[in-house]
């Protein structure tokens, strides 16, 4: 039965064809907005280490002359230190909610998730268009989800996401943009951006720039060009979590990888409907 929905609404046939979904009023505005007032009352304050982006555990860093961190925290969704559990247990509520999975399976029709990553942003970011897939991906390529939740308001000045239009589980390997499949892993991934955006932007591609409030969010999938627009003012405030998240009954690859399984990741199952990976 949830095969054969996702397969009919039209949700699943938009992210199959153009490869993102946004998704309005998912959630309670007054959830997201007591998520946003404890992320900014408890951790610019913390004076302790936290994991960040980078995956090191250091102290906040912020833009010089604001309050905005700028090393973002990673898996802030799993236990925190002593002050900042309300944090953590309400980022955990929220990105294993029943509002999350009902979405998730009407585009794909899982009967469980996997929750491998979130990173809590402060501010804007200034990404270039990437894949996600060479972090996190599904084997085959292209199953693999990307959650982007905004904690408030973001209009067109407040450098938010942008993705390119792409066929779910259409890959463009480094074989079809003329690269050899030499050198290590941070060099072939720098050759194979580099030309894929030479690629997509010589076609002069259209690209998606949702605005959102809160409550609302947008996905994408593993294999979808995106980037950062850039905010007017920067540094900016841009409350945001992103969730790298995948279906359980596909097995784990990346964009290298065709499949691999990390025999040292451990997973939680914490419900019916998702399992977190467990960082330590």
């Amino acid at each position: 039965m949830n095969a054969l929905r996702h397969i009919l609404a039209p949700e699943s046939r938009h992210y199959r064809r153009r490869g993102y979904q946004v998704f309005r009023k998912a959630f309670p505005s007054s959830q997201i907005s007591a998520i946003a007032e404890m992320a900014c009352r408890l951790v610019p304050p913390y004076a302790g280490k936290l994991r960040r982006q980078d995956g090191s555990f250091a102290a906040n860093e912020f833009f010089p002359g604001t309050q905005l961190v700028k090393n973002s925290p990673l898996h802030p969704h799993l236990p925190l230190p002593a002050g900042l559990e309300p944090l953590s247990s309400a980022l955990h509520a929220l990105v294993t909610s029943p509002a999350l999975d009902a979405r998730l399976k009407l585009l794909d029709g899982a009967e469980h998730y996997i929750i491998h990553q979130t990173v809590l942003f402060f501010s804007a970011q200034t990404t270039e268009l990437h894949l996600d897939s060479w972090s996190v991906d599904t084997a085959p390529l292209g199953r693999s989800h990307t959650v982007w939740i905004p904690l408030q308001n973001l209009d067109h000045r407040s450098g938010i996401p942008s993705v390119i239009p792409w066929p779910r589980g259409h890959a463009v390997t480094e074989r079809e943009l003329g690269l050899q499949e030499v050198g290590t892993r941070d060099e072939r991934y720098s050759r194979y951006h580099q030309a894929l955006q030479a690629k997509l932007l010589s076609r002069s591609p259209e690209a998606v720039t949702p605005l959102l409030g809160m409550g609302d969010f947008v996905i994408w999938s593993s294999l979808t060009p995106h980037f950062t627009l850039p905010a007017q003012s920067f540094p900016a405030e841009r409350l945001s979590l992103q969730v790298l998240i995948r279906p359980a009954d596909n097995r784990w690859g990346d964009f290298l990888g065709q499949p691999f399984d990390r025999t040292s990741v451990q997973l939680q199952r914490v419900s019916e409907r998702f399992s977190v990976r467990i960082v330590t």
